[in-house]
């Protein structure tokens, strides 16, 4: 993208006391995903600062690697993926970077407000949501109502809204002003009267009404007809194998063939044999084929191992319509035009892939299959390829969206920010998130403090921590204790304060009592758990005495995680540690499994997938460097050999023995093959699981 000019200075807007108008890109010019970086939420303008320092540092060179603040070693090429279409970097050729000018500027000033004119430049939807919180605080969703109302921006999910709020947060312009309802700081305020706002030409909504669906085949529109939300819900998650030769026919020639080669109908033992000669594939990948094919409606057993294209694939051979196959395949599989809306957050196979796991019920982060539909949508029409793997709606894609029924999105639970990097998908009311809402709901329940007390307590229980509630007059509020990793006993002392505007001022803490509490007691840490806290005097007050402080964010968000990758109890001495490297700490630790929980599934995932495509080269088994080449471009960051080695030695293992390894072939290299069903490894892990959980409740 190109960076628009810098303002002119001579470009002024009385109301910001010499501060130039900005003005954005055009619309179309301006990308609707908002940048998000690891690290969390509050770390959003620190971890950009770290990666254009870096880029800078290393002469642009696209190889090197930088720290973001999760303790994960990333190649730059892979860290600016997300900040580079937002106006941060200009690529100077294959192998260098450089930080664009007017990041420049913002790494020389270090103003919020210069930050803001590039995002609002470059991004949809930022300027824009500041004017809209100018006549009172509103949630997330209001603000998704705005930016679809009034800018087009039919997002289906939270998560864009959410991204901006974080940013703009995290740049002191917006604030919680309750536990809901964002609102400006008197810094934002002062900021928007600068923004010159933009909006969507309106041209292109008159582009997509005047598009018309093509008329369906009977047979397919039935199948549309039978859409209700149960249906939608209940599709398939896995497309399956589609054989494709030597690469030289697309996936909609593949299918077609196959299902024409069984029309009027066609014995098993035949339609093999056409795949062999057609497609080369072996007898054990034909297997796969026709589970595809049975699971697609595309074909239908009408005897004794004789197969027939169903009613609806049959009018898809007389129309030839890629249309006609990707409506029926929707009736199928689950995440198939619901691809479209979501590409106004998304654009990339592995976001999307994310985004279907996270709101659309898939089992797992499936990249693979995301590409496969993503092709089957690009043929027909539907969608474009706007950039190198960055797609977008097509008019008729658009309008295909509005007309079809698609499946709504899981209900997301409440309108609070939640961590963009946490890959997980919370089911049903768990123990986590109801500790999380009732300190959320505590923490501003200033009449009550007792409450926020005994939360604080509970949370601490669940990370661990054998912690007790004392309170009353003159005595410390949570006392907790934990086992470092050498058995020694931390002793650990916990100040709750609620307060009803939401934020912890400087007169409502003693930091002279919590001195003593911690002497009284012999603590080893002192940590002050609240809503939020006055940005001056506090956070001051708190560093000179060495105390932690903890939001109710913060701690909610550690049991939600807590609850999907568990980590010891001693690793959470992080989060009341004071000093300022304890929380990338424990950033970096848990950054890290989770990426080794992700590289498992991943890992099952490759293997399950060759074994059913099992061919007279790989026979089903591969390499740990055959593996890396699947799955380096849907873990970021990229993992190693050694991670990949290290899953499949857990595989190997006696307690699982779910993957075999042969030594053969001409590199004579080590291969493994998956011996169990994706879903017996997990089952076999559980077990594991459930004999240890006897354990702990016996003790």
């Amino acid at each position: 993208m190109t960076n628009a000019p810098l303002p002119s200075s001579n470009d002024e807007s009385p109301a910001t006391s010499g501060r130039p108008t900005v003005v954005p890109l055009p619309w179309a010019s301006r990308i609707s995903g908002m940048p998000y970086m690891p690290g969390g939420g509050k770390n959003q303008v620190q971890t950009l600062e770290t990666l254009l320092s870096a880029v800078d540092s290393h002469d642009g060179l696209v190889t090197a690697t930088v720290d973001l603040g999760d303790g994960v070693q990333r190649a730059v090429r892979d860290a600016v993926k997300q900040i580079a279409p937002a106006g941060f970097i200009n690529h100077l050729d294959r192998e260098h970077l450089a930080v664009s000018e007017e990041a420049q500027l913002w790494m020389s000033s270090r103003d919020a407000g210069d930050l803001l004119a590039i995002l609002h430049r470059h991004v949809r939807f930022v300027g824009e949501l500041l004017h809209a919180l100018t006549d009172g605080p509103k949630s997330v969703r209001e603000l998704m109502d705005v930016a679809a109302a009034e800018f087009q921006l039919q997002w289906t999910t939270l998560d864009q809204v959410r991204r901006r709020v974080t940013w703009m947060s995290a740049m002191g312009l917006a604030e919680y002003k309750t536990n809901t309802l964002i609102g400006l700081t008197d810094a934002g305020r002062e900021a928007v009267a600068s923004l010159q706002l933009g909006g969507p030409e309106r041209i292109s909504r008159a582009v997509t009404s005047a598009v018309t669906v093509p008329e369906l085949p009977q047979a397919i529109a039935a199948l549309l007809g039978e859409l209700s939300s149960e249906v939608l819900a209940s599709r398939n998650p896995a497309l399956g194998y589609i054989p494709r030769g030597n690469g030289e026919t697309d996936l909609v020639e593949s299918l077609y063939l196959l299902v024409n080669a069984a029309s009027p109908s066609i014995s098993r033992a035949d339609l093999l044999t056409f795949a062999q000669k057609t497609f080369g594939v072996s007898e054990s990948s034909f297997s796969a084929v026709m589970t595809t094919l049975n699971k697609s409606g595309l074909l239908e057993q009408t005897g004794f191992n004789i197969y027939s294209p169903s009613k609806p694939a049959s009018a898809w051979l007389e129309t030839q319509s890629t249309l006609d196959l990707v409506l029926l395949l929707h009736r199928r599989f689950l995440f198939m035009l619901e691809i479209l809306p979501m590409l106004a957050e998304f654009d990339k196979a592995p976001d999307l892939a994310r985004a279907a796991y996270e709101h659309y019920g898939m089992a797992r982060v499936d990249v693979g299959g995301v590409r496969t539909r993503l092709q089957l949508l690009k043929a027909a029409g539907l969608i474009a390829e706007r950039a190198n793997w960055r797609y977008q709606a097509t008019a008729l894609g658009e309008r295909i969206a509005l007309e079809i029924p698609l499946q709504t999105v899981l209900d997301e639970d409440d309108d609070r920010p939640t961590d963009a990097d946490d890959l997980s998908r919370e089911s049903g009311p768990s123990m986590a998130k109801r500790l999380g809402l009732e300190l959320e709901t505590a923490a501003i329940a200033g009449e009550t403090p007792i409450r926020l007390e005994k939360a604080v307590a509970d949370a601490f229980s669940y990370l661990g921590f054998e912690a007790r509630h004392i309170g009353g007059g003159g005595k410390t509020d949570v006392l907790a204790t934990v086992e470092d990793p050498h058995g020694k006993p931390v002793r650990v002392i916990l100040d709750a304060k609620a307060a009803r505007s939401g934020t912890v001022n400087e007169g409502a803490v003693s930091f002279d009592t919590l001195a003593e509490h911690k002497e009284k007691h012999n603590a080893d840490f002192v940590a002050l758990v609240g809503p939020g806290f006055d940005g001056g005097r506090v956070r001051a007050r708190a560093e000179q005495n060495g105390v932690a402080l903890i939001t109710v964010e913060d701690l909610s968000q550690a049991l939600r995680r807590h609850e999907i990758t568990p980590r010891s109890a001693a690793t959470f001495l992080n989060l009341v540690d004071p000093r300022s490297s304890a929380r990338k700490d424990l950033e970096s630790g848990w950054s890290q499994a989770e990426r080794r929980i992700m590289l498992l599934s991943q890992v099952v995932a490759v293997l399950a997938q060759e074994a059913r495509e099992a061919d007279e080269v790989t026979h089903g088994a591969l390499s740990a460097e055959q593996i890396y080449l699947i799955v380096r471009d849907e873990i970021d960051p990229r993992p190693s050999t050694k991670d990949i080695e290290e899953v499949l030695q857990l595989l190997e293992h006696p307690l699982v023995a779910s993957v075999s390894r042969t030594t053969g072939g001409p590199s004579r290299s080590i291969t493994y093959r998956l011996t169990d069903a994706p879903g017996l490894v997990a089952a076999k892990v559980e077990a594991l699981g459930r004999s240890l959980a006897r354990v702990d409740s016996e003790g």
